[in-house]
């Protein structure tokens, strides 16, 4: 036979008071904070879910900034690229006027100067910047000029004239910027410069008598001011027009490449939205707390509280009488 005392009673009622305490201090805590769990011990597991989804949240914000910072530079390089195409179908539009051969001196020259102010807009295209850094010079973001210019000479066809023009050489990096949009991919949003505009090397000779046959877009338009300069352009339009041409259809595959790294951008954005929103509702589930059901909980627990204190009130009082009684 279990003998009974007054210690086991009184080690029982106090057992039973200190584990309704706790439970009124953890529903009170829950409520203050608004979350299941504010310590490790209150759910082990879940703690530990937790902050699989914190870290993961921690990377997709990290992963969402560089699409974002992505997403501006590739507009600004659309709407860049769009610019230049428009100088180009100027340039060519005006190559296309003066090929007849019947125009004077004097509007050779005006077309000479504004050829120049198109020349003058495709270099401040290729020194478009974000936040200070080059966008059309690849990892070489603090290059200002994506060109550099040396003086070459050009000898048209049945002639012995020399003329001298600018070739450009593009003075960027060829590696591309990239941002990490995921945690397996990265993605550059722009182009260089020398895959919108090309590039012409140095002439290994500086003689007058070396003739240099531009092919990159800067060097076609410098030839194109030239000849209109010297009154020579009527006689060489078609290497100008061919080579604009070139330069047109290079600059519309490069606005094309920029497009399509616009859409994988807005897919990836999209896609990090519907990921955010599914690990945000499990972060939600696994520690964010029902508050109006803990309220429920926290008074329900007061009051078998209460009713745990006037009950072990009477048992104390009873105590000595019954253990006598029993004894």
């Amino acid at each position: 036979m279990i003998q009974i005392t007054n210690n086991m009673i009184y080690n029982n009622i106090n057992n039973q008071l200190d584990n309704e305490s706790v439970s009124i201090y953890n529903l009170e805590d829950q409520i203050s904070t608004g979350l299941q769990i504010n310590q490790p011990q209150d759910n082990p597991a879940g703690q530990v879910n937790v902050l699989s989804y914190q870290n993961s949240l921690s990377n997709l914000t990290q992963y969402t900034s560089n699409v974002n910072q992505a997403s501006e530079i590739s507009a600004l390089a659309s709407s860049t690229a769009s610019n230049a195409i428009s100088v180009v179908n100027t340039a060519k539009t005006l190559a296309l006027q003066m090929a007849n051969g019947t125009n004077s001196t004097a509007n050779n020259k005006a077309a000479a100067n504004q050829v120049g102010q198109l020349i003058n807009e495709i270099q401040q295209i290729a020194g478009t910047n974000y936040n200070g850094e080059n966008i059309f010079t690849g990892e070489d973001t603090s290059i200002p000029s994506a060109y550099t210019s040396s003086t070459a000479y050009y000898t048209p066809p049945s002639s012995t004239s020399h003329i001298s023009y600018n070739v450009y050489t593009y003075a960027g990096n060829n590696v591309q910027q990239k941002y990490q949009i995921t945690q397996d991919e990265t993605l550059a949003p722009s182009v260089t410069a020398n895959e919108m505009f090309g590039s012409d090397n140095p002439p290994s000779s500086t003689s007058s008598s070396t003739s240099t046959t531009p092919t990159a877009l800067l060097s076609v338009l410098s030839l194109f001011q030239a000849e209109l300069n010297s009154n020579t352009y009527a006689n060489n339009s078609s290497l100008i027009i061919n080579g604009l041409s070139n330069g047109l259809s290079r600059l519309t595959a490069a606005q094309a490449a920029i497009g399509a790294k616009q859409e994988r951008l807005t897919e990836q954005t999209t896609s990090e939205q519907t990921v955010n929103a599914n690990i945000q509702q499990l972060l939600g589930d696994t520690q964010d707390v029902n508050i109006a059901q803990a309220t429920t909980n926290l008074t329900q627990a007061q009051t078998t509280y209460q009713a745990t204190l006037a009950m072990s009130s009477e048992i104390t009082q009873l105590t000595p009488m019954l253990l006598k009684y029993l004894g």
